[in-house]
């Protein structure tokens, strides 16, 4: 072989080894960063929303209703007879006292027949008192000849015409005194219907309306005079579905809430519960009462209330937000991790839950993206959690 051949198959072979180092050095260099890929990343956070766990200082649980407030004692006085209205004594929002005349009548005929009948009565009042003074001398004329029959001066048939005398003043006496009975029964009965020409009022209360009668005016017995009504106690009226009317109970407490009240609800009580259900409603009716003369008249007949009634209550409960509970159990952000907790509840409303052990007061509950959380996973708190 020529010294050129040997040199050229030389460099070929040293190229070879060359290419070879170079690939062997990638192929590792390779493995390397395929076994860096694959190698487990740590997980990433994953991001919620979280809520504090709050204090309020009282937690109701109930239901509400809606009701038109009524006064416990509403009257409209219709007169009994037909009549002139003479004179109109009250306003509306004008208090008055049971008994207190509010409207008069012209009775002027009504006074004459009472009068004429009072006459009548004194009449026979007299004749009672002469028939009275008759009797009395035939009792005396009969027990004389009676002694005079057992003397020897008198005969029993002078007797017995003296007996016929007293029995027939007696009969007249009895007379008597049933005409002054008669007359004064008929002079009681004109002065009730008398009466009726005055109309006063049957409760202590307040006017709702005088429906603005002008003297003058021809009133029949179906003609509305005033509306009186005491509300001094104001009730609301709720048809309660019998489902629910089970828990009710007379004294429960109750909230009742108005658009003219603002916001602060007043306080009122379960007064009655009727004793039995509608058949054409399934409800039961439930009255609840409230004190109007110490909540300074705020409450006023007619108002469209809701009432909210008390079927159980806390105080100073601590809650967190319905859905943030499953199973019994919370999670709760410490350092960036969620950890699940055990709590024990009380009150459960529909949107809110009372915890009594488990959390405190402050503590970040998640309510959202925690559907797949498991203990211990970090997580990244989306917004203001305060």
């Amino acid at each position: 072989m020529s010294m050129k051949s040997f040199l050229a198959t030389k460099r070929g072979k040293i190229t070879l080894a060359v290419v070879l180092l170079v690939l062997a050095a990638g192929g590792m260099a390779f493995s390397r960063r395929s076994r860096a890929v694959q190698a487990p990343q740590p997980p990433s956070a994953a991001r919620v929303e979280v809520v504090p766990a709050e204090i309020r200082p009282v937690l109701l649980k109930g239901f509400e209703a809606n009701s038109t407030l009524e006064a416990f004692q509403d009257v409209t006085l219709v007169p009994k007879v037909a009549g002139r209205l003479l004179q109109i004594r009250v306003k509306t929002g004008q208090p008055v006292r049971k008994g207190q005349p509010i409207a008069l009548l012209d009775r002027r005929d009504q006074d004459a027949q009472v009068n004429a009948l009072s006459a009548q009565v004194e009449v026979n009042r007299a004749g009672a008192e002469q028939a009275k003074a008759e009797l009395e001398s035939a009792l005396r004329e009969r027990d004389r000849y009676a002694r005079l029959l057992k003397e020897g001066y008198a005969t029993r048939q002078e007797l017995d015409s003296r007996e016929t005398a007293y029995q027939a003043a007696l009969a007249a006496y009895n007379r008597a005194r049933a005409s002054v009975a008669q007359a004064q029964a008929s002079l009681q009965a004109q002065s009730v219907n008398r009466s009726e020409f005055t109309l006063t009022a049957p409760i202590d209360g307040i006017v709702l309306d005088d429906f603005s009668l002008t003297p003058g005016t021809l009133l029949s017995a179906s003609t509305p005079v005033a509306r009186i009504a005491n509300v001094d106690r104001i009730k609301a009226v709720l048809q309660v579905p019998e489902v629910q009317a089970s828990g009710i109970a007379a004294g429960m407490k109750a909230l009742i809430t108005a658009d003219s009240l603002g916001e602060d609800p007043v306080e009122g009580k379960v007064s009655l519960v009727h004793p039995y259900v509608d058949p054409s409603t399934r409800t039961v009716k439930v009255e609840v009462s409230a004190d109007n003369r110490a909540l300074g008249y705020r409450l006023k007949p007619g108002m469209f209330a809701r009432v909210f009634l008390v079927e159980q209550s806390a105080e100073n409960a601590l809650v967190i937000p319905f859905d943030s509970l499953r199973d019994g159990k919370v999670f709760v952000v410490r350092d960036g991790k969620a950890v699940q907790v055990p709590v024990k509840t009380g009150l459960m409303l529909p949107d809110v839950v009372q915890v009594t052990a488990g959390i405190a007061s402050g503590d970040l509950v998640v309510v959202s993206g925690g559907g797949a959380l498991k203990d211990g996973d970090p997580v990244q708190v989306e917004g203001n959690p305060n």
